[in-house]
């Protein structure tokens, strides 16, 4: 017991270094599964961008500054925001020929065409603060008769507004809406022996700190009514904790760790028992029912989205690696093979595919593995160690902790990898929406 219950607390513990990102030009997959509805049925001879593996190529889109006070700003976010989803090629504004001023809201078509703009992005901005107003006009020059789109969007803050925006172009090209605006929250080292949790919006800005004052503070999760983590209590035991809450929404014997929410209950670590396994109960700790049982180490539980499965990471089979199960404890399995050393699994929206970090040579890759059989698929390699994958709401990208400098998204193809934040970073878990 007491080598598990040190493996737990080293994994727990565990950070990466610091480097500079890499860029690579992309070409998107499809979203695993579909999340919403398109606004509208595209008409006749508009365009798309056709998702089909590797046929896919990059949409280039104008993105003049938006006209009124403040309008750079918020385009600046939207092409940010395009630019991370890997589905836009966001062309170079000094390469635009158009007379903006005289256009205004409109386009003259040649202008846009001779520069290979598909698509181009006009808006005006009026207001400040929480009651700024945005009109938009998505145009298309090679159809220049009538705008793509036409939406108003507030009154709101400029930046959620932006989010809207660019999921919605995301959404008018791909018929599934954008995350943007969703948060990632994860565990930080602070400095005196302490960790800290913080959530991030996906696009790396406003950073804030949601635990404070313990010593140590690892494990997020998304639940009811926000970020639920595990922290130390004075009495050295570690509690289940939500943030905003000064007592604990779970305290027992020994360690309270990894907790996952999933179609209104709670999968949560407890060694109460003499070893670290995994109980079932109800968000606010109550009707807890054990699901593991064996001498090995079981730890951070993850509901598939569907709610109908739990992957997890037990050393049962001598080094950790990744298992999957029925949400009532049945059918346990290992589904990670590659490496001696498999860990943070994470789910794609379509309850089939987990994305986890291998150690194989020393180093740490992200890879992905399908349920339904075939090898593992790395998505990294030489570039560092890379933990701590988590998907996107739409499946998508995939956020990671890289030792190249914090943490970055990419494809889930593993293409287009970019950095968001720096500094350490582990235990990702991308909000859910």
């Amino acid at each position: 017991m007491r080598r598990q219950l040190h493996w737990i607390l080293i994994a727990a513990a565990t950070a990466t270094a610091v480097l500079p990102p890499l860029l690579s030009d992309a070409q998107p997959l499809p979203p695993t599964t579909p999340q919403t509805t398109p606004p509208g049925t595209p008409r006749q001879g508009e365009l798309t961008i056709t998702l089909q593996g590797l046929e896919a190529r990059l949409l280039p889109v104008a993105i003049p500054a938006f006209r009124g006070s403040g309008g750079d700003a918020v385009s600046a976010v939207v092409s940010n925001d395009l630019r991370l989803s890997a589905l836009f090629r966001v062309l170079d504004s000094r390469s635009f020929t158009a007379d903006l001023d005289a256009e205004g809201l409109n386009i003259n078509a040649p202008s846009w065409v001779g520069v290979g703009a598909t698509a181009v992005v006009k808006a005006q901005v009026t207001g400040s603060g929480d009651a700024t107003r945005i009109e938009l006009k998505v145009w298309e020059p090679g159809s220049p008769s009538a705008p793509r789109l036409t939406r108003s969007y507030g009154p709101g803050n400029p930046r959620s507004l932006a989010h809207r925006i660019a999921n919605d172009l995301i959404q008018l090209y791909t018929r599934t809406a954008g995350v943007f605006g969703t948060r990632i929250a994860f565990a930080r080292r602070t400095g005196n022996g302490r960790k800290q949790i913080f959530s991030v919006d996906c696009d790396g800005e406003n950073l804030a700190q949601v635990s404070s004052g313990r010593r140590l503070n690892f494990t997020p999760a998304w639940g009811p009514g926000g970020i639920y983590f595990s922290s130390q209590t004075p009495d050295g035991f570690l509690a289940l904790f939500r943030q905003g809450r000064s007592e604990p929404v779970l305290r027992a014997d020994g360690l309270v760790m990894g907790a996952a929410f999933g179609g209104g209950r709670m999968a949560v670590v407890l060694t109460r028992d003499g070893n670290s396994e995994i109980y079932l109960g109800s968000p606010d700790g109550s009707n807890l029912r054990r699901l593991t049982n064996d001498p090995g180490a079981d730890i951070t539980p993850v509901w598939s989205p569907d709610g109908s499965k739990i992957a997890f990471v037990s050393d049962r089979s001598g080094g950790p690696q990744v298992y999957v199960m029925d949400a009532g404890g049945g059918g346990q399995r290992r589904v990670s093979f590659q490496g001696s050393y498999n860990t943070g699994p994470s789910w794609a929206p379509d309850s089939q595919t987990i994305a986890y970090a291998g150690r194989t040579g020393g180093a740490s890759d992200i890879y992905t593995v399908n349920l339904s059989g075939g090898a593992a698929r790395r998505l990294t390699e030489g570039q560092g160690n890379n933990t701590d994958p988590t998907y996107s709401p739409d499946g998508r990208l995939i956020a990671f902790s890289s030792s190249r400098g914090g943490i970055f998204l990419m494809n889930q193809d593993g293409l287009n990898q970019q950095r968001i934040l720096p500094g350490v970073a582990e235990g990702l878990r991308w909000e859910p929406r």
